[in-house]
């Protein structure tokens, strides 16, 4: 059976370990065969841009780059915090292939929809 997976990151550069531990969870759940959402939000706003993911690894040598990549491949659809981005200066052309905007009203909406399983990290 398919589940919707929700995963709400909130880590950005000082938690670079934990935010790639997220996007690990999130591959091996979507490999698993669950349709895996992640939204980002905050500071996590930054993994949603070209170029940002890149060299960073967690303390067990995870590489974000190439999980986030797994994600868009498995189409994997990656939510970027609307007020979250403008805030710093990011726009739509700033991010990665298969990332969209989205409003704080979304995210509201996916958390309180019953056929998902919410995740924060």
């Amino acid at each position: 059976m398919q589940r919707k997976l929700l995963f709400i990151l909130t880590k950005g550069f000082e938690k670079a370990g934990g935010a790639t531990r997220a996007f690990e969870l999130a591959t091996l759940a979507a490999k698993n065969g669950n349709a895996v959402e992640i939204f980002l939000v905050d500071d996590a706003i930054h993994w949603g841009q070209l170029g940002i993911s890149e060299g960073i690894r967690s303390s067990t040598g995870d590489n974000m780059k190439e999980l986030i990549d797994e994600l868009v491949k498995m189409k994997a659809p990656v939510y970027v915090c609307e007020a979250c981005a403008e805030k710093r200066l990011v726009t739509e052309d700033d991010l990665i292939f298969n990332a969209e905007m989205a409003p704080s009203s979304a995210l509201a909406e996916k958390m309180a929809d019953e056929t998902y399983k919410v995740f924060t990290f």
